[in-house]
């Protein structure tokens, strides 16, 4: 046996046995004195139609931490903080595009106690929120905020 027969038997070897095809089955050709007959074609699932999973999104899904805008300290007497939301999604599965999410947040760090504000998140990215204005007890004090809530509302 030539080594160009004895590749030519590995790669037949090497061939699958069991091949798979998404196709619909062909009718044979009817043979001339036989009847026509119509053989209906396996329906095949378009993976394009599937409905795509999307989560359920939960406070844990969510991580915010917060944009300090602007800043104006009094020396001793504290400072006034502008800050804004920065949110990120750090979900399993995507947010669906077509709800929109009330995502609730506390900020820790004003001198009055907690401060409860939330963020309106559509398209799975658009957020609509108001800045908030915090007053702290010095200029070293640490503005912290955490996700609470999440609601569908529509």
């Amino acid at each position: 046996m030539t080594s160009r027969q004895l590749l030519a038997a590995i790669a037949l070897i090497a061939l699958p046995l069991v091949t798979s095809c998404t196709a619909a089955p062909h009718a044979a050709a009817p043979s001339p004195s036989a009847p026509a007959s119509t053989v209906s074609p396996e329906p095949v699932s378009d993976p394009t139609t599937e409905t795509p999973a999307y989560a359920d999104p939960s406070p844990s899904d969510f991580t915010m931490k917060l944009r300090i805008k602007r800043k104006h300290c009094f020396g001793s007497a504290g400072c006034n903080v502008d800050v804004e939301p920065d949110l990120s999604y750090e979900g399993i599965l995507p947010i669906d595009p077509d709800k929109t999410y009330e995502i609730t947040y506390r900020i820790n760090g004003d001198e009055s106690g907690p401060v409860i504000e939330t963020v309106s998140l559509t398209n799975g990215t658009s957020m609509e929120y108001y800045p908030s204005s915090l007053s702290t007890a010095s200029s070293g004090t640490k503005i912290t905020s955490k996700v609470t809530d999440v609601t569908e509302t529509n």
